[in-house]
């Protein structure tokens, strides 16, 4: 209960500062929006020239889109001073949030909290609303509903633990290594198309081993009835709250194994 009042907290100072300013807000808020909607036009423009991509239609990929945007959406605005971390060990800045009272865990999140990244959550928001209107053949049920947005959450948690085992990695290397974007940005990249278009070493990877494939693309499987290019049961499309206690179990583990091991820049 006290990590949850110091994080609201401090993010309640950092929106207060950044709300100083509501012109520059709004106008960084939509250039996210607008941004951020690059990545749903490539989708359009991709299918006005195909009519499916491996089995899949433009209604479908869309809804993959929008609840694969949305969990990243939420994980970037919750998690996106991950990015500062490599810098502040590199500059010895890091010592800062050591001896404050509380997770430092928190107090890294609240260093840089950007409201403006909610740009990319209105618009996963948008997306998924409409698109969902487009199946009206499928009955949105109370089940399906539940199903996808606990793949929205759980599909958060994924990838903000897999994002906080990467940048942990600049504990051992001194801050001179980042490769957080490749599992942020990168991963929220790959799991906007079915597993069905890559080769299956590549799914096999982000199945078993890296499990980004729980993120959206089971859970959509399941509520479309659709069966999943690795042939799993259908029911695999309901794991994602147990699979997501895995990652989230280790990337805490990862993260305190990492700060004991922090010697700050004078050795």
């Amino acid at each position: 209960m006290f990590t949850l009042k110091l994080a609201l907290r401090l993010v309640r100072v950092q929106i207060r500062a950044q709300m100083q300013y509501r012109t520059s807000f709004a106008l960084s808020l939509a250039g996210n929006f607008a941004f951020t909607g690059l990545d749903f036009a490539a989708i359009v423009i991709l299918f006005g020239n195909i009519s499916r991509l491996g089995g899949w239609t433009a209604d479908e990929v869309l809804l993959l889109y929008a609840v694969s945007s949305l969990s990243y959406a939420l994980c970037d605005l919750a998690l996106g001073s991950l990015d500062q971390l490599p810098a502040m060990v590199r500059d010895g800045s890091f010592d800062t949030l050591i001896v404050r009272p509380g997770p430092t865990f928190v107090h890294l999140l609240a260093t840089d909290f950007l409201l403006r990244r909610a740009g990319r959550l209105i618009q996963a928001v948008i997306v998924l609303a409409v698109v969902m209107t487009r199946f009206p053949a499928t009955q949105w049920t109370t089940g399906r509903v539940l199903v996808l947005a606990s793949a929205v959450v759980c599909g958060a948690v994924i990838m903000g633990s897999l994002w906080t085992m990467a940048v942990t990695l600049s504990f051992w290397t001194g801050g001179s290594d980042d490769i957080g974007g490749v599992f942020s940005a990168g991963t929220a990249f790959l799991v906007q198309y079915p597993l069905d278009i890559y080769t299956a070493w590549l799914r096999t990877l982000v199945l078993f081993v890296i499990p980004i494939g729980f993120v959206a693309y089971l859970p959509v499987c399941w509520v479309l009835g659709k069966p999943d290019a690795a042939g799993l049961p259908g029911q695999a499309g309901l794991a994602s709250p147990v699979v997501a206690l895995l990652p989230a179990a280790a990337a805490a583990a990862v993260w305190r194994t990492s700060v004991r091991r922090y010697r700050s820049t004078g050795g």
